[in-house]
């Protein structure tokens, strides 16, 4: 994993190829922009800009690169900083005074616009030349600083960086020097991007011009993994382990695949070979922790998620994994105290709002779970889930047409959460709005057939409306699920019984006594059935069973 150079402000813990972090979008410790300029460390961070110290691997010495943080700056400043820094160069291209620093580059790469700048050498005798490379089908041509005079070339033709014109004044493209593709480099952006097939690609060309290369291997098992090739995913790691047994964060990658892979106990051993190599290696004991929670060890898993931040406890996305055990145990003062740690190094983070919400509706307190939410929906409007949950908090409140007017918002941005129309449905139905009620059950089973309660649910409220014979079918579908679900037996029998339908109503009465025989409800309905079948003491008995699970129960 590459922690983002932002330590004070972002710290965000990106994967290990990543090129930009995926929080702030600066780029990592390593990436290259435009295959040249590698970003060695932060310099300074102000409001809209950062400043990088890099090696330009051109020419061989370092320099400094002025960016507009990505996910600040709009399209117009975009523009207009490049259009800046095309001035600045060209005003440059006559600065000849020893230490004077010179706008030598500027460009595009991903997200981000920035210049170049370096200190003039005087022992250069040369005319300063600025050089920039441009891809055109794939291929990668060095282009000479041309006079003042040049005409412009369409923004359209330099994909990858806006620059004066060239090719239109470039009269012999022989004279071009042309570089030889890095695959790797090549690979590594696509996969940044996410276009996973080219990247796969890519890395497969790298690997044929150097089989030992282990960046690629990882980077082809990386990508594979998100293209759904778990199995050849693991091969490919499995080579770059054979390479470079040491690498803890290999091991940790191969221990990622064999989760998806379902392979619980190889995870485990691979977090262990990767704390062998590196016991201080954060990231295998934040994933053995995340490995083991899922597992249901949830004591264990607590364990690793303190190692981890003992080592480094500026990782938010630890905090909320430890938070996220915390609640799974019921422990939600301590859940809730984490989810704070976590706000206090990531405040923009929308998941942490979000589960702070839900931590508190869970504690009964949903009046204050509510601006959480509606905050966590300000950050990011178009977020369905932070919608769902501001809905649930409102239904809570029972603020019913406010929370169905946030569930259709949260259907609005994504149609197919079962889950939003399930509740949408239970609040349709405390509304008396039966039909569309009814409606948003089926949608909710439409998307997840086993979702047991929006069966049990559309049963129940069929029963009330006396539509028994389908009510039935919802009971079964139910049970079908959980046989042991107590609750559809026993509603199973009361429409049966309205169906007059007695022996079957008592023997669904009769399942649910055994899986439950602590339920008072139960016994009473069972006792009516066989009082209507005239067996009267098997109905007393039934009567005075319930009336004593009552008096323990109010006890």
């Amino acid at each position: 994993m590459v922690i983002c150079l932002d330590r004070e402000e972002c710290g965000f813990q990106n994967r290990d190829k990543a090129r930009f972090c995926a929080s702030c979008g600066i780029p990592t410790r390593g990436a290259l922009l435009n295959g040249r300029y590698e970003v060695q460390e932060l310099i300074s961070k102000d409001r809209d800009n950062v400043t990088l110290r890099a090696i330009d691997h051109h020419q061989g010495i370092p320099v400094t690169v002025r960016a507009l943080l990505p996910k600040r700056a709009s399209e117009k400043e975009r523009e207009e900083f490049l259009q800046d820094a095309e001035l600045a160069a060209s005003l440059s291209h006559n600065i000849h005074d020893a230490g004077s620093i010179r706008v030598i580059d500027y460009g595009q790469d991903g997200p981000m616009v920035f210049l170049v700048k370096s200190a003039f050498d005087a022992e250069d005798v040369r005319p300063a030349r600025r050089r920039m490379t441009v891809r055109v089908n794939s291929d990668a041509f060095e282009l000479p600083q041309l006079s003042s005079g040049a005409n412009g070339l369409d923004d359209e033709d330099v994909p990858t960086q806006i620059m004066p014109a060239l090719f239109k004044t470039f009269k012999d493209r022989n004279q071009a020097q042309i570089t030889k593709p890095d695959w790797l480099a090549e690979g590594n952006r696509a996969y940044e991007l996410q276009h996973y097939e080219e990247a796969l690609a890519d890395y497969e060309v790298a690997l044929t011009q150097n089989g030992a290369l282990v960046e690629a291997w990882s980077g082809k098992g990386a990508t594979l993994l998100h293209l759904g090739h778990a199995d050849k995913a693991l091969v490919a790691l499995d080579r770059a382990l054979s390479l470079q047994p040491n690498d803890p964060d290999l091991w940790s990658s191969r221990a990622h695949v064999l989760h998806e892979l379902r392979r619980y106990d190889e995870e485990m051993y691979c977090y262990d070979q990767a704390l062998a190599q590196d016991p201080n290696y954060v990231f295998a004991w934040s994933g053995r922790g995340m490995a083991l929670a899922e597992q249901n060890r949830s004591e264990e898993a607590l364990l690793a998620f303190d190692r981890a931040l003992m080592i480094d406890p500026r990782q938010s996305v630890i905090w909320l994994a430890m938070s996220d055990t915390l609640y799974s145990l019921n422990r939600y003062n301590d859940a809730l105290i984490t989810i704070e740690r976590a706000l206090e190094l990531d405040p923009e983070n929308v998941t942490l709002w979000d589960t702070k919400g839900n931590i508190l509706r869970r504690m009964k307190k949903p009046e204050q779970a509510l601006p959480l939410h509606e905050h966590a929906t300000q950050i990011e409007p178009l977020n369905a889930m932070t919608w769902f949950d501001m809905a649930n908090d409102l239904r809570d409140l029972k603020r019913f047409a406010e929370a169905l007017a946030a569930y259709d918002e949260a259907i609005t941005l994504d149609p197919t959460m079962a889950g939003v129309w399930y509740n949408r449905a239970n609040v349709l139905a405390a509304m008396r709005m039966y039909d569309h009620a009814l409606e948003s059950y089926n949608r909710a089973l439409a998307y997840d057939d086993g979702l047991i309660s929006a069966w049990y649910n559309k049963g129940s409220l069929l029963h009330e409306l006396g539509r028994d014979r389908e009510a039935l079918q919802a009971f079964d579908r139910a049970l079908a699920v959980d046989v042991n679900y107590i609750p559809a037996w026993n509603n199973k029998g009361l429409s049966l019984f309205a169906l007059d339908r007695l022996e079957e109503a008592l023997a669904a009465f009769e399942q649910a006594t055994s899986f439950a025989p602590e339920e008072p409800d139960a016994w009473h309905n069972k006792a009516i059935v066989l009082e209507k079948l005239g067996r009267t003491q098997e109905a007393l008995a039934c009567q005075e069973w319930a009336r004593s699970l009552e008096q323990q129960a109010a006890s």
